[in-house]
């Protein structure tokens, strides 16, 4: 995936001018600005585009009216509302055990595949300090609105401060600069590929997966997360799924229809 303007190439991208001075409106504003997308004046003006618009006071991206299979709903990254961010990660959680929590220690985690913040999110709500790599714009756009409205509700704001955002591609021409350090844990989520019975995957995914494609570059980025200095690397792949290279994982952890294949660093005396 390439950031600058051909990231929104495949699969353009139109706004709705917002209304008003609230932060999302200057957010999106500046977002249009920055990334040159042409204005429409309601969503649905454009019926082969993705819209950016404001709803209810967050940021969403609604799918075009020509993919009626990707329905009508904006895909919006909400930490309150979303049920599924609701329940705290728990240490016997396949993700908590992959990443390596003990009992009173939580480590710094690097999430190189952010996107929707799922995984960031539950694992901040457990108490690892997070740093929450996005590459794709939209989607950097959509998690940091969610993390400013998360910010600003009380229940959540201190989840929400553990997780750190980032923006960039770290196997681009300017990536952004990350530390990592000898309790780092590395993350990585790939897109999966698109199940053919796509009623199986829910609406939002369906979205996600239009907007961002499949991850060619997997490989590469476990490579280069593999040069860092860190105690483990997580990969998360579905149950029968390949592993993301030739090497073995150390220890697999699965949970339901997800497998966290699990590296963990040599140890000094190997």
């Amino acid at each position: 995936m390439v950031i600058g303007q051909l990231a929104l190439a495949p699969l353009p991208v139109v706004a709705c001018r917002p209304e008003g001075g609230s932060s999302a409106a200057v957010r999106l504003q500046a977002f249009a600005e920055e990334w040159g997308l042409d204005w429409v004046d309601a969503a649905g003006d454009e019926p082969a585009r993705f819209t950016l618009a404001l709803e209810n006071g967050r940021i969403g991206l609604v799918p075009p009216l020509d993919r009626p299979d990707l329905g009508t709903h904006p895909l919006v990254i909400d930490f309150a509302a979303d049920p599924r961010f609701a329940r705290p990660l728990a240490r016997k959680d396949a993700l908590a055990r992959a990443t390596g929590w003990k009992a009173g220690y939580r480590p710094p985690v690097v999430d190189l595949t952010t996107g929707l913040g799922r995984d960031a999110w539950a694992l901040a709500s457990g108490g690892c300090e997070v740093t929450a790599v996005e590459r794709h714009p939209v989607v950097w756009l959509l998690l940091t609105d969610a993390l400013e409205r998360a910010t600003a509700q009380p229940a959540l704001a201190a989840v929400a401060a553990r997780i750190h955002p980032v923006f960039g591609d770290v196997l681009g021409e300017h990536p952004p600069a990350l530390a990592g350090d000898r309790n780092t844990v590395w993350h990585l989520d790939p897109m999966f590929p698109e199940r053919k019975k796509s009623a199986l995957v829910k609406r939002p995914m369906r979205i996600f997966h239009q907007l961002v494609g499949e991850d060619p570059d997997a490989e590469a980025l476990f490579a280069w997360a593999r040069r860092q200095p860190g105690a483990r690397w997580v990969v998360k792949r579905p149950p029968g799924a390949p592993t993301i290279d030739a090497s073995a994982p150390d220890i697999e952890y699965r949970s339901g229809r997800l497998r966290f294949d699990c590296y963990l660093a040599a140890s000094p005396n190997s």
